[in-house]
């Protein structure tokens, strides 16, 4: 797949079949992950990979955290919309695996750190159409960073997003590109 196709390609998948992800396409597509620049090449990014009972706990805790965020989704959306997220953030539209995507702390300081964890999460998203599949970049949960936390045992790290990940259950269109962004 040419790498161009790939961008174009690439959508926020929030409804998902089934199928299960083989552990092959994950591995290829955290190593993607991993070639993303980084701070100073710091490579300070950590991923969970996590599926069955603790992507279970991982919705729950997302399910929670849809609270936090419905009055700005009720100023931008219609009822219809709202809803489906509400029930996105409970359980991840059926994706079968979550990547959940931490940085570790360095002296460059917390936008650098992010900056390397974005760039890892773009590389994964990316891969995930290489092999046939879709995610969706989260970061709404984040605000529950602390419960997250246990459950991986990710002490000492910064949550960045989460990324269900799984077949998309039908394409999404393609949404339009706004005029005027490169001056």
């Amino acid at each position: 797949m040419e790498l161009l196709e790939a961008i174009r390609g690439r959508r926020s998948c929030r409804r998902f079949t089934s199928e299960a992800v083989s552990r092959e396409a994950l591995e290829r597509i955290v190593e993607a992950a991993t070639w993303a620049p980084s701070g100073k090449n710091r490579q300070n990014w950590r991923i969970f990979v996590t599926r069955g009972e603790a992507r279970d706990r991982i919705a729950e805790i997302s399910g929670r955290s849809f609270a936090f965020h419905e009055p700005l989704l009720r100023e931008y959306y219609q009822e219809k919309v709202v809803e489906f997220t509400r029930g996105f953030f409970r359980d991840f539209g059926g994706a079968p695996v979550v990547l959940i995507f931490y940085t570790e702390k360095t002296a460059d300081g917390p936008f650098v750190d992010l900056q390397s964890g974005a760039a890892a999460v773009e590389n994964a998203l990316l891969a995930c159409v290489a092999e046939g599949l879709q995610g969706c970049w989260m970061t709404a949960p984040v605000c529950f960073e602390t419960e997250i936390t246990e459950v991986l045992g990710a002490q000492g790290l910064d949550l960045v997003a989460l990324v269900p990940v799984g077949h998309p259950a039908k394409a999404a269109p393609t949404p339009t590109r706004r005029e005027d962004r490169v001056t």
